[in-house]
């Protein structure tokens, strides 16, 4: 069974695509695809390819998988300094720590002040561009829902800003020690490296605790499902409120 290469050259993408190789140049040169550079050649990622097709309203040639290509189509993975040299903004990447240290998540560095990027990650193109539009689909979940790698959050919906009791922009890049109490916390990790690990998760035995920055606690039922896109995040759900020791019921 023949499979389709994660990359093609200029000639290749233009077979078959059927247009000439100065349509694909054009493309590549305009901006409108993304290709990487390999000495005096480019190769063009075929997620990209895809993603140009379809966000253009191109139709998909077989040779891609035509009516057999399911679901959203991504532009390819990039480092945040490899971006933003390919798209010419000025950014001084030299300076970030997310290049030094070559941090491929570069918002998970912004709250200890040492990122250089003078975006805030929603108005940033390339964090909506690369991370958020993979996620966006925790917008449609009535509860709060979340998708976390490692230990820190990539976002959260409405639900989950209120659940923290913190704006939905602050989310991105926070520690999951910052809202998830003492209590609850080796739990959750406990969840998470299961996840890791290709193993079930699902729910997490006990009610975790939300610390809000005010202090007040909020005791919810938690779910933890790994995703396949972005890779190696999971996605955190929360809901049934659950009583407190003193018999009260909190808010989630």
């Amino acid at each position: 069974m023949m499979t389709t290469p994660k990359t093609l050259s200029v000639s290749q993408a233009a077979a078959i695509c059927n247009v000439g190789r100065t349509t694909v140049g054009y493309w590549v040169r305009s901006k409108k695809l993304f290709a990487r550079r390999a000495g005096r050649s480019f190769t063009i990622p075929v997620e990209d390819l895809l993603h140009f097709l379809a966000s253009t309203g191109q139709p998909i040639p077989p040779a891609l998988g035509n009516g057999s290509v399911k679901g959203p189509l991504f532009k390819s993975f990039r480092s945040c300094w490899t971006y933003w040299q390919t798209e010419g903004k000025g950014h001084r990447c030299s300076s970030c720590i997310a290049f030094k240290r070559q941090v491929q998540d570069c918002f998970c560095v912004r709250h200890d002040g040492s990122c250089g990027c003078p975006e805030s990650c929603r108005q940033c193109p390339y964090f909506q561009e690369m991370f958020a539009a993979r996620f966006q689909f925790i917008h449609q979940i009535n509860f709060p829902a979340a998708v976390i790698k490692g230990l820190s959050l990539w976002g959260g919906n409405t639900g989950w800003a209120e659940l923290c009791g913190l704006p939905e922009d602050s989310l991105i890049g926070l520690g999951v020690e910052t809202f998830v109490d003492p209590c609850s916390l080796a739990g959750v990790i406990s969840v998470f490296k299961k996840a890791a690990l290709g193993e079930n998760a699902g729910l997490i035995p006990a009610p975790v605790v939300i610390t809000t920055p005010r202090q007040q606690k909020r005791s919810v039922r938690a779910w933890v499902f790994p995703l396949r896109d972005p890779e190696g995040t999971n996605l955190m759900l929360a809901g049934d409120v659950v009583p407190e020791p003193d018999g009260h019921l909190t808010n989630s």
